[in-house]
C-alpha cells in the first residue's frame, strides 16, 4: 500500500520520479533483514541464518529461495518473514513528512483521498470543470479590466531531506 501511495503522489505530481526514488531509497534502507527477522522470531538458529547466507553468496539465489531447497523454510515460514519485513520499513507517508516534502496536514488529506479515489486527481471543485465564456462587462473610457488572482498552489519543497552517515557528523 505504501508503495502504490507514493506512485500517486507522483501521478498528482506533488513530488517528483527523483524524490520518490529517494524516498524508496530510505525506505528499503530502514527494512530489516529477512536473516535478522529470522533468528528475531525463532524461525531459524544463527547458525542456519550464516549457513544459507553463505550459499546465497555463491549461488546467488534469495535466501527464502535457500531456505525452501534445504528445508529449512517452508511457504508459511516466508509468508511471514515477507510480511514482518514489510512491517519493519518505515512506510512513505513518513518518510514524505520527515523529508519535508509534505506537512504532515498536507499528508493525512492527500492519503485520505487516495483511499477513497484512487488514483482519481485532485480535484478543486465537486462537479466537472465546463468552459463557459467571460460574462461582458462595460468598460468605462480609461478605466482598466479587473484581473482575477489564480488561487495559491501548495508550496512543497522541490527535494527530499536525504540524511547520510557524512552529514549526520556535521
Amino acid at each position: 500500500m505504501s508503495l502504490s501511495f507514493g506512485v500517486y503522489l507522483v501521478e498528482q505530481r506533488i513530488v517528483s520520479p527523483e524524490q520518490f526514488c529517494g524516498l524508496v531509497k530510505i525506505q528499503q534502507e530502514s527494512t530489516r533483514s529477512l536473516a535478522s527477522l529470522s533468528i528475531k522470531h525463532n524461525i531459524l538458529t544463527i547458525k542456519q541464518v550464516s549457513r544459507l547466507q553463505d550459499i546465497a553468496k555463491v549461488r546467488r539465489i534469495s535466501f527464502l529461495d535457500i531456505g525452501i531447497e534445504e528445508k529449512l523454510l517452508d511457504r508459511d515460514d516466508c509468508n511471514r518473514l515477507a510480511r514482518l519485513q514489510e512491517q519493519t520499513g518505515t512506510s512513505i507517508r513518513v518518510l514524505a513528512v520527515d523529508c519535508g516534502l509534505l506537512t504532515q496536514r498536507q499528508c493525512e488529506v492527500l492519503y485520505n483521498h487516495f483511499l477513497r479515489h484512487g488514483s482519481r486527481p485532485v480535484s478543486m471543485s465537486k462537479r466537472p470543470a465546463t468552459a463557459r465564456p467571460a460574462p461582458k462587462q462595460k468598460q468605462e473610457t480609461g478605466a482598466t479590466p479587473k484581473r482575477t488572482v489564480p488561487a495559491p498552489k501548495p508550496k512543497f519543497r522541490k527535494s527530499p531531506l536525504i540524511s547520510t552517515p557524512e552529514n549526520a557528523r556535521r
